[in-house]
């Protein structure tokens, strides 16, 4: 028996999973599936802040990744390795952070107790001789202990990493490292489970370094936001979606177009409202609805610039008036609001997407559920009615223009009502 081909034989598992997904039927052949492996963590790359020591631990994984080939346990190997090198990025970046200067660790009595090392190891150590604390972001003493937990906040505080959703990640990262550190029995991963652990790695390491990951999952970077239009035919319900700037003035009289500020995406065109967050990232109304041969005279004058928004840890409003709970609204909107829409209790929140905050309101609202339970993605920030909502909301955003758009929504099946009727 040749043992050297019997290393090398490639994984019958392995060869059953493609780009159209797992296949029952047939096999890929070795090269094609090496192929696929590695496009699939092709993205997953480190940028080259991150120190040299961490980057090496992270290209192992990306080697290991591929040998699931010919031996389909690796993927497990990498997926269980990869949640066990959060903690050691942490710890880089914590000794990065403060290279150069003591940490400026506290006692219990508030008295300094600087400590100075190039080495967490040291750090940790000096830690468990005596409880200290350590300044957050704003300056105030918490206690740190040195452990992942105690990392991961640290994190939060100096604003190394952002996100909602991620924050759950986050708080999954300790429950999973504890428990195949603890408790791990005999288990499989798939290559699809190693790839996401990879690529929510990379995610994260590259955010604790201050690089956003384009299109991520977790850690994503600013979209850009376009002026767009979308049209509808009264008389036959057809609807069109294009950026603004191909709208031409002979476009059919009858069709009735908007203008807006958004993401490009058809799907969440058909969803647009003006007062209301209904897309994935928030809109703002810029036109209409009208001509197109007075769309484009309108641009023509105004030029409306495009830029990029962050697409999470957005600021939402949510109104809750008598048994009616309304869809999110932005602090622009909300700063606008007319006098006779202000009566009800308000929700301000931070979330990455509109419908995490209207979710976690409405769980809170709902006599049937237990707000105690709420693990929604969302961080909470003030209630109450609209003038105490707004004197906080100013506090975040000193500089908020308010700005009141005309009442319009795209003619769509896919638009949503703009208010739920919550039991009494």
């Amino acid at each position: 028996m040749d043992v050297f081909a019997e290393l090398t034989k490639p994984d019958e598992r392995t060869l059953r999973f493609t780009s159209m997904g797992l296949s029952l039927g047939g096999l890929l052949h070795q090269d094609d599936a090496l192929a696929f492996q590695r496009s699939q963590i092709a993205g997953a790359v480190l940028t080259d802040a991150v120190p040299v020591d961490l980057r090496k631990s992270f290209e192992r994984l990306r080697y290991q990744h591929s040998l699931g080939v010919v031996d389909y346990e690796q993927f497990t190997v990498v997926a269980d390795a990869a949640v066990g090198l959060y903690e050691p990025a942490l710890r880089a970046r914590f000794i990065e952070f403060y290279r150069g200067q003591a940490i400026p660790f506290t006692d219990g009595e508030g008295r300094l107790q600087p400590v100075t090392s190039d080495s967490y190891d040291d750090i940790a150590k000096h830690l468990r001789q005596r409880k200290l604390r350590l300044p957050d972001g704003s300056g105030e003493p918490r206690p740190f202990g040195g452990m992942l937990t105690d990392l991961l906040a640290w994190a939060r505080q100096h604003r190394l990493l952002r996100g909602q959703r991620a924050r759950q990640g986050e708080n999954a990262i300790v429950k999973m490292r504890n428990y195949l550190a603890h408790a791990r029995p005999h288990h499989i991963h798939t290559p699809v489970d190693a790839t996401l652990e990879l690529r929510a790695l990379a995610e994260f390491i590259n955010q604790l370094w201050g690089v956003a990951t384009v299109g991520g999952r977790c850690y994503p970077a600013p979209v850009r936001c376009e002026t767009l239009a979308v049209g509808w035919n009264p008389t036959t319900g057809v609807q069109e979606f294009t950026r603004a700037e191909n709208l031409t003035p002979d476009e059919d009289p009858t069709t009735r177009w908007i203008l807006y500020r958004g993401v490009l995406d058809g799907y969440e065109a058909e969803r647009f409202d003006s007062r209301y967050v209904t897309t994935r990232v928030p809109t703002q109304y810029l036109w209409g609805p009208g001509a197109a041969a007075d769309a484009v005279a309108w641009l023509a004058t105004h030029h409306p610039a495009s830029d990029e928004i962050d697409p999470i840890d957005g600021l939402y409003l949510v109104r809750h008036h008598g048994n009616h709970l309304y869809l999110p609204q932005t602090p622009q909107v909300f700063a606008a609001t007319p006098s006779k829409q202000r009566p009800g209790r308000w929700h301000l929140l931070r979330a990455d997407v509109g419908n995490d905050a209207f979710a976690c309101v409405r769980a809170r609202v709902s006599p049937n559920e237990n707000h105690n339970s709420c693990r929604c993605p969302v961080e909470r920030l003030a209630r109450g009615t609209w003038n105490r909502v707004h004197t906080e909301l100013r506090q975040i955003q000193p500089t908020l223009v308010p700005h009141l758009p005309a009442d319009v929504r795209a003619p769509s099946p896919m638009r949503w009502p703009r208010a739920v009727e919550i039991p009494a």
